[in-house]
């Protein structure tokens, strides 16, 4: 354990002392202001990025797959009973059987594709939240991890938690929303050199590589669906100082 308690924070937030460090560490924040409202800060942000592994079916997948059932070609009833079993014509029982396989595999090839589709793209959600939640873990756990509060538009809030070390920054924003037609996209602003970080979504963390100690994290208003380089004055700023 450092000497310092100030640079755990991080660490304990991640559950990462031991019962010594965890105790010792505890004793000190019972006295520290800055140390607890941190660990406050860095918990939420970890409970919020986490809670975006969490995916779950889209509504439409029900719907989707309803519709095809609706407009799915139904075949004739077989028939039942004595005389059709001793009636019917063998070859036009087989043609007929052979239809209703026809029809169902067609339905469950619709159902299949559907369910395929959306677990492909639920994969990839979760990937990428994982990977987040990794790069995150990596920052909060770092010794110089950092945090820091900025006030947005409208009302709205970001919190920054940033490793000069690990090189990363995470933006977690807080009701932070654009006009319609509008997307809030952040960027990495270095001097001159401006390089998008992503667009916001909700209240979704970003975890931006490739910091420093004179980046800037600018939040600016941009046409839907983002641009290559700002279109407006950033209207939210956070040095990484």
């Amino acid at each position: 354990m450092t000497d310092d308690p100030h640079t755990l924070t991080g660490a304990y937030a991640l559950d990462a002392l031991d019962d010594e460090e965890r105790r010792r560490f505890e004793e000190h924040l019972s006295t520290c202001d800055t140390c607890a409202d941190e660990v406050k800060g860095l918990l939420a942000t970890a409970s919020r990025l986490g809670a975006g592994i969490n995916v779950s079916p889209p509504e439409s997948l029900h719907a989707g797959v309803m519709s095809q059932v609706r407009v799915t070609r139904q075949v004739p009833r077989l028939a039942s009973g004595p005389d059709a079993e001793s009636g019917a014509d063998p070859l036009h029982r087989a043609r007929l059987r052979a239809r209703v396989l026809t029809a169902v595999a067609a339905a469950l090839l619709v159902v299949a594709g559907s369910l395929g589709t959306v677990a492909v793209s639920q994969q990839r959600r979760a990937a990428r939240a994982e990977q987040a939640a990794g790069q995150l873990a990596q920052v909060l756990g770092a010794p110089d991890a950092r945090t820091l509060t900025a006030a947005g538009p409208s009302g709205g809030s970001a919190r920054v938690v940033f490793s000069l070390g690990q090189g990363r920054a995470v933006f977690v924003p807080h009701d932070l929303n654009a006009a319609p037609g509008r997307d809030l996209q952040l960027w990495v602003i270095r001097g001159r050199t401006v390089r998008s970080a992503g667009l916001v979504t909700a209240d979704r963390p970003i975890v931006a590589a490739g910091v420093d100690a004179g980046s800037v994290l600018g939040l600016t208003i941009e046409p839907d669906g983002g641009s290559p380089q700002p279109t407006s004055p950033p209207v939210l700023q956070v040095p990484l100082a």
